[in-house]
């Protein structure tokens, strides 16, 4: 057996204990475990449901284990795989967990590892109820989760509308050149067209 086939059977075990056993995992040998396996390798192990409707992330965002749910998000590289890990079930995030139960800075951690638009993307998740992160949040009366969760949303809103007015700009400035490179050749055959009138008018 090799070691990234312990390491992964170890991260399973793990995880395992952690969502069906309540068993809070030895941090440091998580964080060692999770430095010997891929992206996909943790990914395919961390996406799965120990328990029922539950990831090792629901599980830690359900208990308020920040420091579990911190060292998985940041043991991946990209956010997109932080995503993932985030939105398995496509209905209900460790976000709504966070939200329903009022803990503002887990909310935070969570969208602090996420790009503007992924921010908008797990916010605009719906639970099986129909409800955001937002409305979960102002269902329990957690003042103080909703205003931080607006302000995250109309902070990711006007990033979003600034990079797509980046875009258009871009988009314009590199028709405006096509155009300028067009126009001396135009210019050019032009130029051909009325010298050869030119010199049929004098022939005849």
């Amino acid at each position: 057996m090799s070691s990234t086939q312990s390491a992964e059977q170890l991260l399973q075990h793990m995880m395992w204990q952690y969502c069906e056993d309540g068993v809070y995992p030895d941090m440091n040998k998580l964080r060692e475990v999770l430095t010997q396996l891929s992206d996909q390798q943790k990914l395919h192990i961390l996406q799965q449901v120990f328990s029922v409707c539950m990831t090792p992330l629901h599980r830690a965002a359900d208990r308020d284990h920040t420091e579990i749910i911190s060292t998985l998000l940041t043991s991946l590289q990209s956010s997109s795989d932080r995503l993932k890990l985030l939105i398995v079930y496509d209905e209900y995030t460790p976000l709504h967990s966070a939200a329903r139960c009022g803990r503002t800075e887990l909310v935070k951690m969570i969208l602090d590892c996420l790009t503007a638009d992924q921010q908008i993307q797990i916010m605009s998740v719906q639970s099986i109820s129909g409800m955001t992160a937002i409305q979960c949040a102002e269902r329990s009366r957690h003042t103080d989760t909703v205003r931080v969760l607006r302000e995250y949303q109309h902070s990711a809103d006007g990033m979003m509308r600034a990079q797509q007015q980046r875009r258009r700009q871009e988009q314009q400035r590199i028709k405006d050149e096509k155009t300028r490179q067009r126009l001396p050749s135009a210019i050019n055959a032009q130029s051909i067209i009325i010298h050869v009138l030119a010199v049929v008018i004098h022939l005849l």
